[in-house]
């Protein structure tokens, strides 16, 4: 689906001019308080390859096989909408989402077109970056951004998927909120935190519910956590705790009717069809029958914690590389071995610093856990799963990048405790005679 616009070429590089100025300026406003913060290089890059990467695809002609249906669905949605007034379906926005108001509006605007509306996507998703590389710095320091910075500049998943006409964009930019407030929180137990999380999981609950409600929860337990071990700091801590217990007792009713009979009935209808190859992003394509997932019990809550293991390996771990069939999911392979690279990397410093994990990162790992649930539960299939695994990558990363960090700093004073090379060779020289 084409949507007109009275200079399309002028739109996009509207579009490209806005989108850039708008990085570069929160890029310096981040930089002001946070000596070291190099990203400016980084973004400056991951937006041309994402710009690059548009370019491709459509020169190509792959964009149907590879980006799915849903993109046909949300801008039919966006131009039904965009006819109306502002002041009629779109704060509150009814039956749309919120990725679709944001279509919306700027079709209303008249000269941007479809490429003018991925170029915003990757402005959004860069953004939700920033915010995460800005948690990055502010809990491992300049070596740890940086690395971070790079590694999601290139991550092939991110770069396809920020392009899409789709929720991932405003998804990761609610993430990088959450992770961005939450460490206003873990460091400071500045109360702003809050208010910075609460947009984020504002965001995520309008653009795609279940996970925005996980994320939300996610939060809760960020805020308990950072009250508790900022205990010395009394007065804001009781404060903080009072808050997420009243915040809790008002959320608990709809988080039960989240997963109420009926709630689940509609999400097993949800999997069936993301598991024939129907779902959000299926074509035929990435999303083939050939991986379809097994089908998991999801009758009620107890079924749904029971199988969650599975459900998350599967979600982490599949497809994998020998169940490919086509030039689509190979695509997609890409993004799966570097998913695999960051697990196992994961793991590693995780490892070396265990026993103060959450303490270094806890920031970014609440956000990934509770994120990792959310789409295991919802899975169905394997092709669907490329595209919720490209958001925990993005938060795997900098978290692996800050327990990087930290591992080195743990493992340094025992190489420290080692005596220098040339006392080691001097130590194993054996005594000479003292001759006249």
């Amino acid at each position: 689906m084409t949507i007109p616009a009275s200079d399309p070429a002028a739109g996009v590089v509207i579009m490209i001019l806005a989108v850039g100025v708008t990085l570069m300026y929160v890029v310096l406003r981040m930089g002001r308080s946070r000596p070291g913060f190099t990203i400016g290089r980084a973004i400056a890059v991951a937006f041309g390859i994402r710009l690059l990467a548009i370019v491709a695809i459509n020169a190509t002609g792959l964009g149907a096989s590879l980006r799915g249906g849903d993109e046909n669905t949300f801008l039919s949605f966006a131009q039904q909408l965009a006819v109306q007034p502002l002041n009629h379906n779109y704060l509150p926005h009814g039956i749309y989402q919120l990725q679709t108001v944001l279509f919306a509006l700027q079709i209303k605007l008249g000269f941007i077109n479809e490429t003018g509306i991925r170029v915003t996507q990757i402005g959004i998703s860069l953004l939700g970056f920033v915010f995460m590389l800005a948690a990055t710095y502010d809990l491992g320091g300049h070596r740890a951004v940086r690395l971070a910075a790079w590694c999601l500049a290139f991550e092939p998943s991110s770069i396809f998927f920020n392009t899409e006409i789709h929720k991932e964009a405003l998804m990761e930019l609610a993430a990088g909120l959450c992770a961005f407030g939450g460490v206003w929180l873990w460091k400071r137990l500045d109360i702003r935190g809050i208010l910075i999380c609460a947009i984020g999981c504002l965001i995520g609950i309008e653009t795609r519910g279940y996970a925005g409600w996980f994320l939300a929860c996610g939060c809760v337990l960020l805020i308990v956590h950072a009250s508790l071990r900022n205990a010395a700091r009394k007065g804001t801590a009781v404060t903080l705790i009072y808050a997420v217990v009243i915040a809790g007792m008002i959320a608990a009713p709809t988080l039960l009717a989240a997963t109420s009979g009926k709630n689940l009935k509609t999400l097993r209808s949800s999997q069936a069809a993301n598991a024939t190859g129907a779902g959000e992003g299926g074509s035929g394509g990435a999303n083939g029958s050939n991986l379809a997932l097994e089908s998991t019990d999801i009758s009620s809550r107890g079924a749904v914690i029971t199988s969650l293991p599975k459900k998350i390996r599967e979600l982490v771990l599949e497809p994998y590389p020998w169940e490919l069939h086509d030039s689509s999911q190979m695509f997609g392979a890409i993004g799966t071995l570097v998913a695999y690279a960051v697990l196992i990397l994961l793991i590693r410093y995780a490892w070396i610093n265990r026993g103060s994990v959450f303490g270094r990162a806890g920031p970014l790992l609440y956000p990934l856990l509770f994120t990792t649930v959310a789409y295991a539960i919802t899975v169905g299939n394997a092709g669907t799963g490329f595209r919720y695994r490209s958001h925990l990558v993005t938060l795997g990363i900098c978290a692996m990048a800050v327990l990087r960090v930290a591992a080195q700093e743990r493992m340094k004073p025992h190489a420290d405790e080692l005596p220098a090379p040339e006392q080691q060779d001097s130590a194993h020289v054996p005594l000479q005679p003292v001759t006249a």
